[in-house]
């Protein structure tokens, strides 16, 4: 039938008059469809929630005791670097303050032998306030040695990395031997609890009316498990890099077993067009204003330009929410050679 239509038109051209010559174009009738139209979404399966465990200092890392796809407990020992200077840190924060506690015991006696001595009246005033003095300083020195052991125990227990809540590990990010910067990603954990469908979808489509809708969610790995979700949110902001807007479905209920944090997914969300017209995609051409349809008078044969509004694209149609309705002569083979007002005749039987 293409064969046919190009020689046709071929043929339409080979007069001298071709203004005169009615040119074979393939006309189809716009059809309006309430069939329902989808939209098709690719992402990943994340948790809800997820964190980075890392040290608060760094240093060489002696063993990670979980591997990705593991359940930990909130406290669960994920890994440990070398506590060696830290342990050296907290036995010298510990002899410090035990010399300061003696020396704080030492100015106590001293204070409370000038008082007796002046409540005798064998004693001064101004050694009193000597060893009172003595003792202000030394109960410092006692609280600052205190603090710096808190903090040497504290940097020693910061040796040994812990989850901070229950969930599963998603990332390792690091290996035995290793030497990691402070708060550098060692493991990476997903919180338990809920479940979302994370979605890259091109800028300039309309999800925002879709917010709270039903999603189908699809794993490519396992095409027949099927999971229920709710679109959830729409990023406003424009990845500057992909040009693309995140998207996120909330799932219904919990993840299913044997399938990991990030697998890929396919997520589809079914909506009505009620009152949309279905053209071929070729019969879609474009103006300076916009998309635009070449529609055919059935009484005269000529043709006009007529401005178009376009619900969604499919593979092989353009969905039209205003511009033509159904049942309109269009041309869907031959536009390329038209004018307004150009007399067209069918080169094909119209569907």
């Amino acid at each position: 039938m293409r064969l046919q239509l190009y020689l046709a038109l071929f043929a339409g051209f080979a007069g001298p008059a071709l203004s005169e010559t009615a040119l074979p174009v393939e006309i189809v009738k716009a059809v309006k469809s309430d069939q329902q139209q989808e939209v098709v979404l690719a992402g990943l399966l994340q948790a809800e929630q997820s964190f980075q465990a890392s040290f608060p200092d760094g240093g060489r890392i002696l063993n990670v005791t979980v591997r990705q796809g593991d359940q930990v407990e909130k406290g669960t020992i994920l890994a440990q670097i070398d506590p060696t200077q830290a342990a050296a840190e907290q036995r010298a924060a510990q002899a410090e303050l035990d010399g300061a506690e003696a020396a704080l015991l030492q100015a106590t006696l001293a204070n409370d032998r000038t008082q007796g001595l002046l409540d005798r009246g064998t004693g001064t005033r101004a050694e009193v306030d000597a060893t009172v003095e003595a003792l202000i300083s030394a109960r410092s020195t006692r609280d600052r040695a205190a603090a710096q052991l808190a903090k040497a125990q504290s940097r020693l227990n910061d040796t040994t990395l812990r989850a901070s809540s229950a969930g599963t590990v998603i990332r390792r990010s690091a290996e035995p031997g290793s030497v990691v910067g402070p708060g550098q990603e060692v493991i990476a954990i997903a919180a338990a609890g809920g479940l979302d469908a994370v979605f890259n979808v091109a800028d300039g489509f309309d999800l925002e009316a879709f917010l709270g809708d039903a999603v189908s969610v699809t794993l490519i790995d396992a095409p027949d498990l099927t999971l229920n979700a709710t679109l959830t949110e729409v990023s406003p902001l424009v990845d500057p890099i992909t040009g693309t807007v995140q998207v996120k479905a909330r799932i219904t209920g919990a993840k299913p077993a044997n399938v990991p944090f990030g697998a890929p997914i396919v997520g589809r969300i079914a909506f009505p067009a009620p009152g949309a017209v279905t053209l071929p995609w070729t019969a879609l051409t474009a103006t300076a204003a916009g998309p635009a349809v070449w529609t055919v008078d059935p009484a005269s044969m000529t043709v006009t330009l007529t401005p178009v509004e376009v619900e969604s694209y499919a593979s092989y149609t353009v969905w039209l929410r205003a511009g033509v309705s159904a049942d309109t002569l269009v041309v869907a083979a031959g536009s390329q050679l038209l004018f307004p007002g150009r007399s067209v005749v069918a080169a094909q039987e119209i569907k």
